[in-house]
């Protein structure tokens, strides 16, 4: 279990029997014999050296037979990693393995990653973590972990609880092609399976089988009883079904205290008692010498005794309910943009699609278009975020120049972006972001802006503007991540990292999207014209390879559609099919566009990026333009939604000549004409 931090073996962690009691070991009766006397531990010294036969690998090894088929179904399955994250209220962690709500575990990843000793059975899993990646890409561990590590905090809390945990189980690479779980001897047919609800019983510390490396720490495992011991486990082989199912008080694990720390510690092994109580000079010395500790053995006291949990805390649904739109929502508020357990098959499914949800297992879908959001709500949403951010424009970095334009129905203001400070006796600026902000008359008036964000919603409603996420990281494999935005692709064909199928050329487009098209081209001519006067005037050094003085029109559109708690993250537009201006109209929810230096700039370091060097609040009917290719070469930005619907169309001139296909090279001339009726209908600004 990679990141878990823990051995786990699912059990209770007080006996029926004892009532939670510690007991001397003078007390402790033997379920199979007499009474024993107080422990007393050996010196360090183990006797004689044995021979051993082998170092542990620190897998298990797969049976040589073939995989039986479980005995049920998985109550929640997906081969995709984000996916089960996205569909699970009690697990959401897309890199752990454990998901914690309060410093209290909720959720485990058994994914994959085994060794000898773990183990998982009917109604109980003991298994462990803190791995980390070699140089040969194995797991192993470096260092003794600590019971202070996350992730052993999270699990002990829950211990200490009786939080219920749900534990989701993984397959690993054994070879091309073949993902397995060493825990299991089923066949598990997706890579990602929801076990059941279970309850953290025990967690102690004990030295690992010896790695690959020939070293050695101390790690601590942690042991998980399944909450309902009346019902079958689907994970078991079938007609094994009732195997290790066993009672509360039909098996009883015996306690000792230490002689030296005088605490009490379980006798989990069978080889004997020790002590398990990491500080103390007697931690884990066996009361017979030659133990080897990689050929330690699970007591069957310790792994079938049942106990009862004591915990207020409720069971709750491990499968939450579909989604319904609640009264008052629009339908694009973030518990919407979760993914759903198809009802049909028990898919884990993401939401790809602006309409709803359709099964990537079956196909089941559940429509839930989002209702049109009004101006008065997108007003509400803009005073609450510039409370936040009362500077209209915050400036993080002085090297960044401002200049103010004059523009009728616009504020319009410029930052020139600096060179690489290595760079500067080139030039001291290579690049401009433009903000155009309208004033009421703009937003308001007929065909203004407030009219176009209702356009564009209706556009999404009616199936014209078909907005999809799609694969950002690790497309098609296990561990693929969507992107955070909803996007459609129109005009001249445009590959970003993000493949965006095109939708529509300009030819058949709706009309939002051909007016959106319309103001971003006039609004990137009109900044490209101001900065490069106020250049001049002013004497700036200025990159004029980076930063022509010449504006093309656009000839591609890409529409993000953000639901709340929507991003895109940290990116740049450096892509070398792009010309040198991209604009950016926004419409509806406020927003937080920032820029920073990347890594290996004189901005950033080698390990990381630099702090925010721009950040500034974009509101409903602002206009972004970034002028000059090597703002993308020394900066990347971000934007944040800060409200439940923002659209945002951005515009970019695709050079065809350097699409090496000649047939994609063609479609993106043909998909980037403007029709001639909408170059009769082009914004030309506002009257002065």
């Amino acid at each position: 279990m990679k990141s878990a931090g823990l051995r786990s073996v699912n059990t209770h962690s007080k006996d029926a029997n004892q009532g939670g009691q510690k007991r001397k070991a003078s007390d402790v009766q033997d379920v199979n014999g007499p009474a024993q006397k107080k422990l007393k531990v050996p010196s360090r010294s183990r006797g004689p050296p044995q021979e051993k036969q082998g170092v542990v690998s620190g897998n298990n090894v797969l049976p040589a037979e073939s995989l039986a088929r479980p005995a049920g179904e998985p109550p929640a399955y997906s081969n995709f990693r984000a996916a089960i994250c996205n569909s699970l209220e009690f697990f959401k962690q897309h890199q752990s393995g454990v998901q914690s709500d309060d410093k209290t575990a909720t959720g485990i990843l058994l994914n994959g990653k085994t060794t000898p000793r773990d183990i998982l059975q009917s109604q109980l899993d003991d298994s462990g973590g803190g791995f980390n990646t070699d140089a040969n890409g194995n797991y192993i561990r470096t260092k003794n972990q600590s019971l202070d590590c996350n992730n052993c905090t999270y699990l002990t809390n829950a211990m200490e609880k009786g939080q219920p945990v749900g534990v989701i189980i993984g397959k690993k690479a054994q070879g091309k092609g073949l993902y397995v779980n060493t825990l299991l001897s089923i066949e598990l047919e997706h890579h990602f399976n929801v076990l059941d609800w279970f309850f953290v019983t025990d967690i102690w510390p004990e030295p690992q089988p010896t790695q690959r490396d020939g070293t050695s720490f101390i790690h601590y495992m942690m042991r998980l009883q399944k909450i309902d011991l009346d019902s079958a486990s689907w994970w078991m082989p079938q007609g094994q079904e009732r195997n290790g199912m066993f009672a509360v008080g039909q098996f009883q694990c015996r306690a000792f205290t230490c002689n030296s720390c005088n605490l009490s510690s379980k006798e989990i092994f069978q080889e004997g008692w020790c002590c398990q109580t990491m500080d103390c000079p007697n931690f884990f010395r066996f009361s017979r010498y030659g133990v080897d500790n990689d050929r330690l053995r699970y007591n069957d006291n310790f792994l079938n005794e049942r106990a009862i949990r004591n915990s207020a805390i409720p069971i709750g649904d491990l499968i939450r309910d579909l989604p319904k739109l609640e009264s008052g929502h629009y339908g694009s508020e973030a518990q919407y943009k979760n993914g759903i357990v198809c009802p049909e098959c028990k898919c884990a499914t993401q939401r790809k699609s602006w309409d709803g949800w359709t099964c990537d297992k079956c196909g089941f879908q559940l429509l839930m278009i989002p209702k049109n959001v009004d101006m008065l709500k997108i007003h509400e949403e803009t005073e609450k975020t510039a409370g936040k951010n009362k500077k209209e424009f915050h400036l993080a970095d002085n090297r960044i120049l401002q200049s103010q334009h004059t523009v009728p129905g616009y504020e319009v203001t410029s930052f020139y972006l600096p060179n690489d400070p290595k760079n500067h006796d080139e030039a001291r600026f290579i690049g401009s972001v433009t903000v155009f902000r309208p004033d009421k008359s703009v937003l308001e008036r007929q065909g203004g802006l407030d009219d176009l964000f209702q356009e564009i919603q209706e556009a999404t409603r009616v199936g014209d503007v078909q907005l999809q996420r799609r694969p950002a990281f690790c497309p098609g494999s296990h561990m693929e991540e969507l992107t955070s935005h909803f996007a459609c692709n129109m005009g001249a064909d445009y590959k970003f990292g993000v493949v965006v199928k095109t939708s529509n050329s300009f030819e058949t487009a709706p009309p939002p999207i051909m007016k959106a098209l319309s103001r971003l081209t006039w609004c990137g001519a009109k900044a490209v014209e101001l900065t490069t006067s106020h250049a001049h005037e002013s004497g700036l050094s200025i990159d004029s390879t980076s930063m022509p003085d010449d504006f093309i029109d656009f000839n591609e559109e890409l529409i993000l559609g953000y639901f709340q708690e929507s991003k895109i993250s940290f990116h740049d537009d450096g892509e070398k099919e792009l010309g040198p201006t991209v604009a950016t109209l926004s419409l509806g929810s406020p927003s937080v566009m920032s820029f920073r230096g990347k890594k290996k700039t004189g901005f950033g370091t080698q390990d990381k990026a630099g702090h925010k060097m721009l950040s500034f609040m974009v509101k409903h009917g602002d206009a972004v333009i970034m002028h000059g290719t090597r703002i993308h070469q020394y900066f990347e930005h971000q934007v944040v939604a800060c409200g439940i619907r923002r659209f945002g169309l951005t515009c970019r001139y695709i050079r065809p000549e350097t699409i090496e296909d000649p047939v994609r090279r063609q479609l993106a001339i043909e998909n980037g004409k403007v029709p001639l009726y909408w170059q009769k209908q082009a914004y030309t600004g506002e009257a002065a």
